[in-house]
């Protein structure tokens, strides 16, 4: 009877949920059905199969807290390298940035005094033309 009662349920889990959730519910009954049986098959007492699974789930706490600070630590130190690169890159276009206004003054003063050369000059050769 409590077999029917626990088929009803899930076929009425899985129907509600799509298609792409079915494994994951299927996962969890058997999960759940598995600790069930081990738990009343056990060879222990009680308060010692409670006491090792206590352990463990905390043993579990504390390995997913230190990944977790793991993970932390590592995207800390990859932010402090992406800030330090970022850093490294402005300054290298405020460099070029600069160097490009100094390039771009210097063909200023070079076109200017270049016009200045040639006007003489045209100014010479129409003297000499007057002249003539």
């Amino acid at each position: 009877m409590k077999y029917n009662n626990f088929r009803k349920a899930v076929s009425s889990l899985t129907s509600q949920r799509s298609d792409s959730s079915l494994p994951v519910v299927a996962l969890l009954t058997g999960l759940a059905v598995g600790a069930v049986i081990g738990v009343l098959f056990a060879p222990e007492r009680g308060a010692d199969i409670r006491t090792k699974i206590s352990d463990k789930a905390k043993d579990l706490s504390d390995a997913a807290k230190d990944k977790l600070q793991a993970v932390k630590n590592k995207f800390h130190s990859e932010g402090h390298e992406l800030a330090d690169l970022k850093d490294e890159v402005v300054d290298k276009v405020k460099s070029k940035a600069r160097a490009a206004e100094e390039l771009k003054d210097e063909v200023i003063e070079d076109a200017k005094s270049k016009a200045k050369d040639l006007a003489d000059d045209v100014k010479a050769a129409a003297n000499e033309v007057k002249n003539s």
